[in-house]
């Protein structure tokens, strides 16, 4: 199984690959068992003639001679109707499903009944669960997902879904809230996370699209069956309505067999996964007796992990625990046994599942579960002047997609030294607004801060313009560690804002950024981490796809790239230049270093956007060229790594915080 961030991406995309030849396959075989099922039904409707005998019609009428037909298995245009019929419709489910569930997994959450918690909730069960989620965030590097609780469920079960970590959702069922501890709702949602790094959503996703249209298939044989009469007082006719009722019976039969395999692609696949993210969620807290605990009290639970909800079955493979009692012989079982799943992460499990209590929620303690639960010290890299951090390119590259529990730890402190009105008002739309227009507001320059003020007051309604005011003597004060994850929180909140309450967002960010003339580190990092999940959700940008598998073809995007960072990283021509190389010398093919110039931002952000394209593997080739280059005097800055994390957004790339 794949180890890291790159590995697991590509494992996902060609599990995805492996699905549609699958699929493929099983749409062929029906295509050609329908069709000899309409061939065979067709010939045997045809009346038994002979050649040469004289058929008598009507009385007083002459005798008409009947032309012999022979029998032929192999029809072509039957075939190709046939075909072009059966893909049509089958094309048309899926595609219906994969549009219901375009929205992301938000649309997935309220198909199964799914509550979204108000963020601002008092509920001390669901502060909790919304306080893990949020440093699981921050601590990933993701965008703050919202959060749905399956009030009817009493089970213990979970789920995350989405096609990217832009648009995902998590959700947990009532009995999740009721029975888990906070360290073992930790160790849930590091299961869950897992999959939204792994690129196990939009996996999940396809699954349900590409099942469901077999299914609308065998739901359109059902009604050639139910509205085809098999009785007539014309023997042709009789024999016609025989046929389609011998063609509405296989597509029944083998639609709904077609589903049969392709829920057993979709266990077999799901199997396979759920010991991944079991470990991740390991990995992620350092706590095993979390996530552990959690299946234990699945086992001891009289509900266990089931899930009532009509639709479970379409998303089975995509809960944390086996939503079914049991399957037929384990065929289309999504989950490995219980058991199985335990002694994984605790060898020495004797297989006794204790007695499950309601767990009483109580308000939240200070944040530092994850390290005490785990006794982990974090690892602190070492500081050197001017604030900078001794790293070498490697590890910042695997610091994607792979956080630690010191990731955890800081994500839990950041959170609780935030100051309380600038927590509150980055959960609530319109105050999330003021959180971002507050950030931007210059520090250290007042006719800057002037300017942007007179911006902000004429194209912001006044409420919103005091409430900025209010939050920028906070922000001033406001670390420059905790900037960019205050950011992140902000992300669900202003998704609840309209399309129109976006537009303008982005329009004011952009004015507060040219306020000056030009862009520091902090206000395109911002922006960059902002637009690239908020532009995808709302439609302006398309989500990024594999349509690059090898650096060769990406190498001028790369070189603008590479420049620019090279210039903005270092003061003189000479360190650039050796900047610039450190970055481009395991690249296949020789590129040069553009002049400052010939760098606009304009070609920078287009060139992300092409670079963003690419295939995972292509993509480590590009995160480590530009590891590279921002690190070749042996350290990183704060504003440099940042810089680093808002690329890593643009090419889907999650890394956790410095």
């Amino acid at each position: 199984m794949a180890t890291d961030f790159f590995d697991r991406q590509d494992h996902a995309r060609r599990q995805t690959r492996k699905l549609v030849v699958l699929f493929g396959l099983s749409v062929a075989a029906i295509i050609v068992a329908i069709y000899l099922v309409a061939a065979v039904g067709l010939n045997a409707a045809e009346p038994v003639r002979h050649v040469g005998r004289l058929v008598e019609t009507e009385p007083g009428r002459h005798p008409a001679p009947t032309i012999h037909r022979q029998p032929s298995l192999w029809q072509p245009e039957l075939f190709l109707g046939i075909a072009a019929g059966t893909l049509l419709v089958v094309a048309l489910g899926s595609l219906y499903k994969i549009s219901e569930l375009s929205a992301g997994g938000e649309s997935v959450a309220l198909m199964l009944g799914g509550r979204a918690v108000d963020p601002q909730t008092t509920d001390l069960a669901e502060r909790r669960l919304l306080n893990v989620v949020e440093e699981m965030a921050l601590a990933s590097g993701i965008p703050v997902p919202p959060v749905y609780v399956l009030d009817n469920e009493a089970s213990i079960n979970a789920f995350a879904a989405g096609h990217q970590p832009g648009d995902a959702v998590v959700a947990v069922s009532a009995g999740a809230m009721k029975y888990l501890s906070r360290e073992e709702l930790q160790g849930v949602m590091g299961h869950e996370f897992s999959h939204i790094l792994n690129g196990d959503m939009r996996l999940n996703l396809r699954l349900i699209g590409l099942v469901n249209g077999i299914l609308v298939l065998a739901i359109l044989g059902y009604y050639i069956l139910r509205f085809s009469p098999v009785s007539s007082r014309d023997s042709e006719k009789n024999g016609g309505a025989a046929a389609m009722f011998l063609l509405g019976l296989a597509m029944v039969i083998l639609g709904y067999l077609g589903v049969f395999f392709g829920n057993l692609i979709k266990s077999a696949i799901s199997r396979q996964r759920e010991f991944l993210a079991d470990a991740s969620s390991v990995q992620f807290t350092r706590y095993p007796g979390g996530i552990a605990g959690a299946l234990k009290k699945i086992g001891g639970l009289a509900e266990g992990s089931q899930i009532h909800d009509g639709h479970a079955h379409e998303i089975s493979h995509m809960f944390f625990g086996n939503a079914f009692a049991g399957s037929f012989f384990n065929l289309f079982a999504t989950h490995p046994p219980l058991a199985d799943r335990i002694r994984a992460l605790e060898p020495d499990f004797d297989g006794q599942f204790p007695e499950v209590e309601p767990i009483a929620a109580t308000a939240e303690p200070e944040r530092d579960h994850a390290a005490k639960a785990a006794g982990v010290i974090p690892a602190i890299p070492v500081i050197l002047a001017g604030g900078a951090m001794a790293l070498d390119a490697g590890a910042m590259t695997r610091r994607i997609g792979a956080p630690q529990a010191q990731h955890l730890q800081g994500a839990s402190q950041v959170i609780g030294d935030m100051p309380a009105p600038l927590a509150n008002a980055a959960r609530e739309p319109l105050a999330a607004q003021a959180v971002v227009f507050a950030l931007l507001l210059s520090r250290d320059d007042d006719g800057v801060r002037a300017r942007q003020l007179q911006t902000l007051q004429s194209q912001i309604e006044a409420p919103l313009f005091r409430q900025t005011q209010q939050l920028a003597a906070e922000t001033q004060l406001l670390p420059a560690t905790a900037r960019l994850p205050l950011v992140d929180m902000t992300i669900p909140a202003i998704k609840r804002s309209s399309a129109q309450q976006y537009a303008r967002l982005r329009q004011v960010v952009d004015a507060l950024v040219a306020a000056d003339q030009k862009v520091d580190l902090f206000e395109y990092c911002l922006r960059t981490v902002l637009f690239s999940y908020l532009d995808v959700y709302y439609g302006l940008k398309k989500p990024t796809v594999n349509s690059y598998w090898n650096i060769a073809g990406l190498t001028e995007p790369l070189a603008v790239v590479l420049s620019l960072l090279a210039h903005v990283g270092q003061s003189d021509a000479a360190a650039a230049e050796q900047a610039f190389q450190a970055g481009a010398q395991n690249l296949p093919k020789k590129i040069e270093l553009l002049p400052l110039p010939e760098c606009t931002l304009a070609k920078f952000d287009a060139a992300l956007t092409k670079l963003g394209d690419s295939s995972p593997k292509v993509k480590r080739q590009i995160i480590d060229a530009v590891a590279a280059c921002i690190m070749a005097d042996g350290q990183v800055t704060l504003e440099e790594g940042e810089l680093l994390r808002a690329i890593a957004a643009v090419l889907a790339c999650p890394m956790p915080p410095l």
